[in-house]
């Protein structure tokens, strides 16, 4: 009996390669856009902490105004630094939506392949019992002709 080969499975092994890159370049961008959020919401936890320490710098007594002016320079900076932040995260949420779209592709390449592999294998398992099948039944068939004919216990032992 020989045994079952899938011909298209080094291009099955090539695909699950690929799938696998695929899926790791997927986890690395959103682990990406992970850190980013992070940073994203360190940035408005510093701006919110700037605009509590300038409130409390505007309600004493007496007010130094080169604190209040550094205090009100700040906020701005930590303003624009949220945005940036914000726009790094949409650009590297993309790129994380490419990816993800990339590692799909991949995995639905290879399940056709998979799904084609199965297929094949089915049909080779139906092959061979089919051949199973023939040789039992002409092993029966060469039994009852040799009986019928009264072979003798040589012919019989075949």
């Amino acid at each position: 009996m020989a045994r079952f080969h899938f011909k298209l499975a080094r291009l099955l092994r090539v695909r699950e390669i690929r799938e696998e890159i695929a899926r790791t370049e997927l986890l690395a961008a959103e682990s990406a856009v992970r850190a980013a959020e992070k940073t994203l919401e360190e940035a408005r936890d510093t701006l919110r902490e700037a605009e509590r320490e300038l409130a409390v710098i505007q309600t004493r007594a007496a007010i130094a105004p080169a604190e209040v002016l550094v205090a009100q320079r700040t906020v701005p900076l930590l303003t624009r630094r949220i945005q940036e932040r914000k726009q790094l995260v949409s650009v590297l949420a993309k790129a994380a939506d490419a990816a993800r779209g990339a590692w799909q592709a991949t995995r639905v390449d290879v399940r056709v392949l998979e799904k084609l592999e199965d297929r094949a294998r089915g049909a080779y398992r139906e092959e061979e019992r089919a051949r199973e099948d023939k040789t039992i039944q002409e092993t029966v068939d060469r039994k009852v002709a040799l009986a019928m004919r009264g072979a003798t216990p040589e012919e019989r032992a075949r």
